[in-house]
């Protein structure tokens, strides 16, 4: 397994406890299946306690699984020519998005905006092309459609371009 660099976990050792779990999980089943044919019924009744041991560690296993993409999704978030905002958002449509069982998708119709993951619910990773700056004087740097968006909402707050060269030197 991987050695952390930080305190804070890293995707790779998020997916080597995945492996880890899958291997338990293949193992698990191999005994199962064992159990299942065994000759003896006492052994074969419990071929179904370890049979349930392995579809909970194949769910543990995808659950874990979609926690490494997430934080992978995360630490790209981080990158500072990236919008500052922590939802996501449709970059078409703007704030359209829903959410359901690890995917999102926009709500406009006819949008082809679809994602294998729970976008609405993960930071921003858009590229900023903006700094939105509310009329208390507190500032960020968002994507064009957070942008646009703060635009719309939100009382007496400026929309300045941002100059990527300044912003990635």
């Amino acid at each position: 397994m991987p050695e952390p660099t930080t305190s804070e976990p890293l995707p790779a050792e998020l997916r080597a406890l995945a492996a880890d779990a899958e291997a338990l999980a293949n193992r698990t089943a191999e005994v199962a299946a064992r159990l299942k044919t065994a000759p003896d019924g006492n052994l074969q009744r419990l071929a179904r306690p370890i049979a349930k041991a392995t579809h909970d560690l194949s769910e543990y296993t995808e659950e874990v699984s979609r926690t490494a993409e997430n934080l992978a999704r995360v630490r790209v978030a981080r990158d500072p020519g990236l919008c500052d905002v922590p939802w996501g958002i449709c970059p078409a449509h703007g704030v359209t998005l829903r959410a359901g069982e690890d995917r999102a998708w926009c709500s406009v119709p006819g949008c082809a905006g679809e994602w294998d993951y729970d976008r609405l619910h993960t930071p921003c990773g858009e590229r900023a092309v903006a700094v939105v700056t509310d009329e208390d004087g507190a500032a960020g740097k968002m994507c064009a459609a957070h942008a646009r968006d703060a635009g719309d909402r939100l009382a007496g707050c400026t929309v300045s371009s941002l100059d990527h060269r300044a912003a990635n030197g």
